[in-house]
């Protein structure tokens, strides 16, 4: 009888142990069992211990404490101390919160955080982060391209070019042209770079800083603004500019009077950072234009230019020879010249007259007229007399020499000028004879006449000289225009 009371009040402990080991974790589901040796722990009132065939097996517990939970509920608070041991033993230390393996309700186990995210489930992470530079010159007008190194394979990216901090609308390609809005300013290109994983953030780099080029033309080699050359003679003549980019320089109109005019063989060679005029002309005249500089970032000064293509020089000299009483008005005699065939007949003159000389250079050898301002400095006319007794007379400005001769007799006046010579013979008379008259008749006088009487006495020679030469250019430039036609 007490055996069948002892497990009656052992067998509902051991059955909820089991519960407890089955329903709470895997590890207290195998220690649980209660084996013969666990119930024979706790000693009847007799000291004997129990029978071993009363101890049910695990598998055949857990039914038993499904379809009976009553008998654990209705345990007697009295239940032996005795199964302490079991509750310190192996059932404490296993964690409560381990669900059984092959329990299918328990929740999976959280995965491995992947590589290259942050440790803390649900962020993230950034992408690596490479490199971003520029490649291209910062001249105005170059392509500059954003170039990535050391990113991770398969990220892609966007851009966005700045200038001074500020994004430059529609820049947003890998590559980029400078603008004139560029120029001295700051330019970057920021690159944002997304790599190749679900989860990866992008990343933002911006490359080096870069200021773009680009100065204004200016002139630093020029011929000058007043120019001649001769007629005949080869010329050139350049202007260098500097800028960046290397500027234009152009032959323009000139900024003053609004036209262009070049000289007849000239040749215009326009080269990026230099103009050249060269060649030959044969055409005397004056000549303007002006000279600009441009490049993609302004136009520069433009200079005006005054070109003169001088006549070369003569290929004979003239003189107009007058003569004159003292210091009265002059008489115009005749042109003498150096050419072949040029020449006046013997001048004859009366005691106290002289001849009054202008001499003048003839054309150059391509029929342009040569004026004395033509000539190099220094150059001037050189007048004498064969008869060293005779007197140069220097007048006044404006007023042609005057040779004064000393006695009667003949000589030979000379005329030279660059070069040339030419000269004429002048008789001077004796003095006059008056015979007595003859009742009722006049007096006669000795005294011939000039070699050759043109005109008049003037009241200057020069004004007889203008005439000549002013008739003497229309001459010349009729003949140049039948030459031109002709051709």
């Amino acid at each position: 009888m007490k055996r069948s009371v002892l497990t009656a009040l052992v067998l509902p402990s051991v059955v909820a142990v089991m519960l407890g080991g089955t329903a709470l974790s895997a590890p207290m589901a195998s220690a649980a069992p209660v084996s013969s040796s666990t119930v024979a722990a706790v000693p009847d009132d007799g000291g004997a211990a129990a029978d071993p065939t009363s101890a049910p097996v695990p598998d055949a517990a857990a039914p038993a404490a499904e379809a009976a939970p009553a008998p654990v509920e209705s345990a007697p608070a009295e239940a032996p101390v005795e199964a302490e041991p079991a509750e310190s033993g192996p059932v404490e230390s296993a964690p409560i919160e381990a669900p059984a393996a092959d329990d299918p309700s328990a929740p999976a186990p959280a995965p491995a955080p992947a590589p290259g995210t942050d440790e803390v489930v649900g962020i993230a992470a950034a992408t690596e982060p490479g490199t971003v530079t520029i490649a291209g010159t910062t001249e105005f007008g170059d392509l500059q391209t954003a170039v990535t190194d050391g990113w991770p394979d398969g990220t892609t990216f966007t851009y966005q070019w700045t200038r001074d901090d500020a994004a430059i609308e529609g820049a947003t390609a890998e590559t980029y042209v400078l603008v004139r809005a560029d120029i001295g300013r700051v330019v970057e290109v920021a690159v944002t770079g997304t790599g190749p994983a679900a989860g990866d953030e992008p990343t933002t780099v911006v490359s080096e800083r870069r200021v773009a080029a680009g100065v204004p033309p200016t002139f630093v080699a020029q011929p000058g603004a007043d120019l001649v050359v001769v007629a005949g003679e080869p010329f050139s003549f350049t202007w260098e500019a500097a800028g960046d980019p290397t500027p234009m320089v152009n032959v323009v109109s000139d900024p003053r009077t609004l036209t262009r005019s070049i000289p007849e063989g000239a040749v215009v060679t326009e080269t990026p950072g230099s103009l050249t005029i060269s060649g030959t002309s044969t055409v005397a005249g004056s000549y303007s234009f002006g000279v600009s500089t441009l490049n993609m970032v302004a136009i520069g000064e433009t200079l005006a230019v005054d070109l003169r293509v001088a006549p070369g020089a003569p290929t004979s000299i003239f003189a107009t020879v007058g003569t004159a009483y003292g210091t009265g008005p002059s008489t115009f005699v005749g042109v003498i010249g150096s050419g072949p065939g040029e020449t006046i007949s013997p001048v004859a003159l009366d005691p106290g007259e002289g001849v009054v000389l202008a001499a003048f250079p003839g054309p150059d050898a391509f029929g342009n007229i040569v004026t004395p301002q033509d000539l190099p400095e220094g150059v001037e006319a050189v007048y004498s007399s064969s008869d060293p007794d005779d007197e140069l007379v220097v007048r006044e400005a404006g007023l042609p020499p005057r040779i004064d001769f000393t006695g009667p007799g003949t000589r030979v006046v000379t005329i030279s000028l660059a070069g040339f010579t030419t000269s004429f013979q002048v008789d001077v008379r004796s003095a006059v004879v008056v015979e007595p008259a003859v009742s009722g008749a006049t007096p006669i006088s000795t005294s011939g006449s000039l070699a050759y009487t043109g005109s008049e006495p003037t009241e200057g020679l020069f004004a007889l000289a203008a005439g000549l030469l002013a008739a003497g250019a229309a001459l010349t430039v009729v003949r140049l225009r039948r030459r031109r036609l002709q051709h």
